[in-house]
């Protein structure tokens, strides 16, 4: 009987023991992932905007060859201080107020052609400065005094010096058919500077004197018949804008 209550104690005296042990906390399981490093975003640079003046005579030469703005690339642009309000542009019949004018010197290019312009400092005031052709009419029974000046960049200038006559402006592309347009193209292509004098005699009563000037980009000389072509050409485009 004692050695049946030795084993039932020692029993107990066993599951008190186990019950009471304190628990063995497990370490905690790592698990090795690899962590992306975060990649920095790459900064696009801001584009700064397109220069006023640069923006406007590009249009105005896309408009007046009938061209896309992406045909024209700019080849400089200079800050400037014009002598005058035209700009240091000097037309006939214009008179220009003597005042110091800030702006810009812009050459363009386009087709391989370049042109330059003058502009005030903001872009409001635009003057193509590369010229073409001057033909000048004064004189006759009927006094004329007509100049029509035109710049290789397509705009069209006529005065006269008669009172109240006020000059007018224009576009080879809208006073020109392409036909006529692809003439005076290749007449600039093809010559250079070419000074043309169809005036009357001196001496002759109620003398004629008509000129004409073309600042072309060749090294040729008009022909007579070329000649005459010009004088008539100059003479149409001249009724045309007048008109």
């Amino acid at each position: 009987m004692r050695r049946v209550l030795f084993v039932i104690t020692l029993f107990i005296l066993t599951i008190t023991a186990c019950a009471s042990a304190p628990a063995t906390e497990q370490p905690p399981i790592i698990t090795d992932r690899p962590t992306a490093t975060p990649v920095p975003e790459e900064s696009t640079p801001e584009q700064s905007p397109a220069d006023p003046a640069e923006e406007t005579v590009i249009e105005q030469l896309a408009a007046n060859l009938g061209l896309q703005k992406s045909d024209i690339s700019v080849v400089s642009s200079e800050e400037m201080e014009f002598g005058d309000a035209c700009l240091d542009v000097a037309m006939e019949g214009v008179l220009c107020a003597q005042v110091v004018t800030p702006g810009h010197i812009i050459i363009l290019e386009a087709k391989g052609v370049q042109y330059e312009y003058h502009t005030s400092e903001d872009g409001s005031r635009v003057q193509p400065a590369t010229l073409a052709l001057i033909w000048k009419r004064e004189g006759g029974i009927a006094g004329f005094c007509d100049t029509l000046t035109v710049f290789r960049s397509g705009e069209v200038y006529t005065s006269q010096c008669k009172a109240q006559s006020e000059g007018r402006t224009g576009t080879l592309v809208d006073l020109l058919s392409s036909r006529e347009q692809a003439q005076f193209t290749d007449w600039i292509a093809d010559f250079g500077e070419v000074d043309l004098d169809a005036s009357d005699p001196k001496g002759v009563s109620d003398r004629m004197v008509i000129t004409l000037s073309l600042f072309g980009a060749g090294n040729k000389q008009p022909t007579k018949p070329e000649q005459q072509a010009l004088f008539e050409f100059a003479q149409d485009l001249y009724q045309k804008l007048a008109q």
